[in-house]
């Protein structure tokens, strides 16, 4: 029986399942798309953070403003599966993101949105709510904002998104868990993000033990770091005696502990974070990566799902061409 076959009959006997009264809820589908609810990244309670200042008093429930399109004050973290029909599922799966600068997550044109352009493509997508600096009722929204941006600014690298890496990769974990239930490969378990989610996924990518890692990571107008960080090799070291000219070389053996493939995306007129992926680029390819880069035009930062006429419109399609041609929505031939 093939993978394919196998992830069929288990949507399937899911849904049957849910049908029936069974444990499994029901997932409501629309447009190709299965949407099930959010569940805990920390069913037993995350750790407190040291090192973060962003903790709320005591955990709380959402806020959720805009009509639910940005949400702020975000204590207790969990992902939303968005899963293709069965009969359309590949096996391959990405964790979302949000961006909002730490401060909310816009979660409809760099969540939901692209969870249904996902699913619908046939690669299951999780919708994930990492913990969002906490802002007192007492706390103007321009304080709030000034509070934030010193901290991104003038802090120790990576601590702003502390919470937000290790709820990444928590939920990555708790997914792998269920990978059965949600019909997906674990070892084809990738993640997207944008702006602040762009510097999560990206120092998930970074994190110590390479089975934490995200198999693949997309950076959408956000650099895991301001200063690019020292980089663990691409590749082993060639032995004594290979030829110095690079079309002469074997083909490199991968090293232990390489990073993830990279997907890089941004707009040249965005001002904010226009440094930090460039430099990060540029410390990929200086330690033998090869990430895919695309610099578009204009869309200035925050882009998302928006159609704006502009070529950057195009990222969520090369994006998933990207994961295609790696091999990851097939079964044994991701590389």
């Amino acid at each position: 029986m093939t993978f394919k076959r196998r992830l069929v009959l288990k949507a399937t006997a899911l849904l049957l399942t849910a049908a029936a009264g069974g444990a499994v809820p029901a997932a409501p589908c629309s447009q190709g798309v299965c949407t099930l609810p959010a569940r805990p990244v920390w069913p037993a309670g995350q750790p407190a953070l040291a090192d973060w200042f962003g903790s709320a008093p005591k955990p709380g429930p959402d806020e959720e403003r805009e009509g639910g399109d940005v949400v702020f004050n975000i204590s207790r973290p969990s992902y939303q599966p968005f899963l293709p029909e069965p009969g359309r599922a590949t096996g391959a799966a990405v964790l979302v993101a949000p961006g909002g600068g730490f401060r909310h997550l816009s979660v409809r044109k760099d969540g939901t949105e692209v969870a249904h352009f996902l699913a619908g493509r046939g690669i299951a997508a999780f919708l994930l709510r990492y913990r969002t600096i906490y802002q007192p009722p007492s706390e103007s929204a321009e304080a709030y904002r000034q509070r934030v941006f010193t901290a991104m600014t003038t802090g120790p690298q990576g601590q702003i998104g502390a919470a937000g890496a290790a709820d990444g990769l928590q939920a990555l974990r708790e997914i792998r868990a269920h990978a059965a239930e949600f019909g997906i490969d674990p070892q084809r378990l990738g993640a997207v993000g944008f702006s602040a989610g762009g510097h999560v996924v990206g120092m998930m990518a970074l994190a110590d033990d390479p089975r934490d890692r995200p198999a693949f990571a997309g950076l959408i107008y956000g650099p895991p770091m301001l200063t690019p960080p020292t980089l663990p090799p691409a590749h082993l070291p060639y032995p004594p005696g290979t030829p110095k000219e690079p079309w002469l070389r074997p083909a490199p053996t991968p090293a232990p502990g390489a990073l993830p493939p990279f997907f890089i995306a941004m707009a040249q007129d965005d001002r904010l974070v226009s440094s930090g992926v460039r430099g990060f680029y540029a410390a990929l390819m200086d330690a033998g990566y090869s990430p895919e880069l695309h610099l578009y035009v204009n869309g200035g930062h925050g882009f998302g799902m928006k159609a704006q006429g502009t070529t950057s419109d195009l990222w969520a399609e090369s994006f998933h061409g990207w994961i295609k041609a790696l091999g990851f929505k097939q079964p044994g031939k991701a590389r």
